[in-house]
């Protein structure tokens, strides 16, 4: 006889672990997994008839969530696994009744310094990506974990714009993804992220019921080739680039900053990247499963011409009224240049 598939939420509050009778009462989970872009977050409801959130549980300024899907008798082979979402700043708290219910947010970026709050004016000179985002991790307290090539840098100025502002637009320059995990910066060539091995296949025989996947194409702004342009020693220099096999038709025009022709065969390159990944995407609703992460690959099968290898963007883990399922967003991974 097969044992009942069962999910549940594990959570620490602060340095303690929330009992099972208060987890039980969880009567709304989500997590959100973003691959680049954008913190991490959770969204729970619990219960509030003990008051404890009112008491023993009340967030101070410095609390944080640590948080975990559970599963038991889930899928063949894998039938008990636990999928860690991360640590998480309180940053909202909202009490209702009657019943009592109380509502916590969580987010995955630093939230008592200056990272993503005030607007700073600075220059770095005669400095490198991987620096800019070590002095940015540094001031807010995180680990920068690096995963990417390093890149030179003249000078480069932050006008304006807060610390996680400034080094998400540091990162998209040169393909790299940038996400905030556990009190960590962590720096990635997308790219090669894209290139490695899928972790599993998910087939259109998976899907069912109404909403359970969908695919948006973008054609009119789609670009096959790419010129920028650059002032450099007083002259305009200019790069362009055509991805092989196109003919140049759809031409993407850039004018920034570029410190050489290898620099703004990056800079161009990366901008074109990023184009292809936009112009495709593909969202698909699951039975939920802790393997299912941002910044991984998969398989799709099923689809015809859509079929192939995908990047996880986004992952929303939701468990609500006992049902766990997942929500992905993709794209057809770009590694053809």
């Amino acid at each position: 006889m097969s044992l009942a598939m069962r999910s549940k939420i594990v959570l620490h509050y602060n340095h303690v672990e929330v009992p099972e009778s208060v987890t039980d009462d969880c009567e709304g989970f989500t997590f959100e997994d973003n691959a680049s872009g954008n913190a991490d977050s959770i969204a729970l409801t619990l219960s509030n008839r003990s008051g404890r959130w009112f008491r023993k549980f009340h967030p101070k300024e410095s609390d944080f969530i640590k948080a975990w899907i559970a599963v038991e008798n889930w899928e063949q082979g894998k039938e008990n696994a636990k999928l860690y979402c991360g640590k998480f700043a309180v940053d909202e708290l909202a009490f209702s009744g009657f019943p009592e219910r109380v509502q916590v947010k969580g987010i995955s970026m630093p939230i008592k310094g200056k990272f993503n709050v005030t607007e700073r004016n600075r220059t770095w000179k005669k400095t490198t990506t991987k620096q800019i985002l070590s002095d940015i991790a540094k001031d807010a307290g995180i680990k920068l974990v690096y995963e990417a090539e390093v890149h030179t840098i003249d000078e480069t100025s932050q006008s304006g714009s807060t610390d996680m502002e400034f080094a998400f637009s540091v990162c998209s320059d040169y393909d790299i993804a940038l996400k905030l995990y556990d009190d960590k910066m962590i720096a990635y060539d997308k790219t090669a992220y894209e290139k490695k091995k899928a972790a599993y296949t998910i087939k259109k025989s998976q899907l069912g019921g109404s909403g359970a996947y969908s695919v948006k194409e973008q054609i009119r702004t789609l670009y096959d080739s790419v010129k920028i342009q650059y002032a450099k020693d007083g002259k305009t220099v200019t790069y362009e680039y055509t991805i092989p096999g196109k003919k140049g038709t759809r031409r993407m025009f850039l004018s920034e900053k570029a410190e050489s022709i290898k620099d703004a065969e990056l800079k161009a390159k990366a901008r074109l990247r990023e184009n292809l990944r936009e112009s495709k995407s593909l969202s698909l609703a699951l039975t939920g499963n802790v393997r299912y992460r941002a910044a991984e690959n998969f398989m799709l099968e099923g689809f015809g011409k859509l079929d192939g290898k995908y990047f996880i963007d986004y992952v929303c883990h939701s468990k609500s009224n006992g049902k766990y399922t997942s929500r992905i967003i993709a794209h057809p991974v770009v590694t053809h240049f």
